[in-house]
């Protein structure tokens, strides 16, 4: 089994504790469901910081192109997103 293989549940848990401390959130804030942008934790420059947060810290490009609904619509879908790029 791959070492590097991404547990879901540390990268949602860092992923919120980013949140928290770059968006100055309480985790019952966040909806884990729903947009971040929708509910106003962040704007478009937040969607911005988490491109660089997950590029800083899961080694791969984000572009233009990937920071959409489907990938940036919620915190699971970040996740998914994560983990999805971080196998290719």
């Amino acid at each position: 089994m791959d070492e590097k293989l991404l547990n879901k549940t540390e990268i949602q848990s860092q992923l919120i504790d980013f949140l928290c401390n770059q968006f100055m959130v309480e985790v019952e804030d966040i909806e884990l469901d729903e947009s971040l942008v929708d509910t106003g934790i962040i704007d478009s420059m937040g969607l911005i910081e988490i491109a660089s947060y997950i590029e800083k810290e899961y080694d791969f490009k984000v572009t233009n192109e990937m920071m959409n609904r489907s990938n940036f619509g919620s915190v699971y879908k970040i996740v998914d997103f994560i983990v999805a790029e971080s196998q290719k």
